[in-house]
């Protein structure tokens, strides 16, 4: 079934997944009258669950250990790892905001052939991995309902859900963590660059290159892998 290939959906599932993305993302820009977070953000949770996960595998791949990843709300987690050596943390700490963008652009290279499975699958496959190093309930629930959804989508729903789960996926790892890096520059605009223990704070610390220059290369990373993956999800 990982081989299996289908046809690509019309361009109306495509739009339409790409707007329900978006809309995700639009919500991080604005406050609700209630002043409570809308609904609709809990969806960035994907992100952040990537996020996450990119730190904590980027950490073993460089030799580093990881004692334990934690979700603590939509947009918010921590990985708590040792590096192996000065390089190793750098590219640990830069993988957060990078991993899930690139693996949003794998997920269009692959929807593109029709590899619709084969996307759920590694999504899978990246939950187990994250679940590995949980050790808190909620992030174990984060897992549980996330990777739910991923599976029902994967065993039991027709052919045109599973492509839209698929699709809305590549779509949210896109977009999500833009407001993620925006975030990052309002912080700063608002209360300065002291005291701050964000990863571009960790990055300036560590690499003694200043903060807003990952900031940079983080949105610029965002922007070339969605302008790389649209062409291939509207195909």
């Amino acid at each position: 079934m990982l081989n299996e290939t289908v046809p690509a959906p019309g361009w109306g599932v495509v739009g339409l997944t790409a707007l329900f993305a978006f809309a995700v993302s639009l919500t991080s820009f604005t406050t609700p009258p209630s002043g409570r977070p809308s609904l609709l953000r809990k969806a960035n949770v994907l992100a952040t669950l990537f996020h996450e996960g990119g730190h904590a595998a980027v950490s073993l791949l460089t030799g580093g250990n990881v004692s334990r990843v934690a979700i603590t709300s939509a947009r918010g987690g921590t990985t708590y790892q040792t590096a192996d050596s000065a390089l190793g943390d750098v590219l640990a700490t830069a993988a957060g905001y990078a991993v899930p963008p690139l693996a949003g652009l794998g997920a269009a290279a692959l929807l593109h052939r029709g590899h619709v499975a084969a996307v759920l699958v590694l999504t899978l496959a990246a939950l187990v991995f994250i679940l590995l190093f949980t050790r808190d309930l909620l992030t174990f629930a984060v897992l549980v309902v996330v990777g739910a959804v991923v599976y029902c989508a994967f065993r039991y729903a027709p052919g045109w859900l599973r492509t839209a789960v698929a699709y809305t996926e590549a779509w949210l790892l896109l977009t999500c963590e833009i407001d993620g890096v925006r975030m990052l520059i309002v912080a700063r605009m608002q209360d300065g660059f002291r005291n701050r223990t964000d990863d571009a704070a960790v990055l300036a610390r560590s690499s003694k290159l200043p903060s807003p220059l990952w900031i940079g290369g983080w949105f610029l990373l965002n922007g070339w892998a969605l302008w790389h993956a649209a062409p291939l999800l509207f195909h």
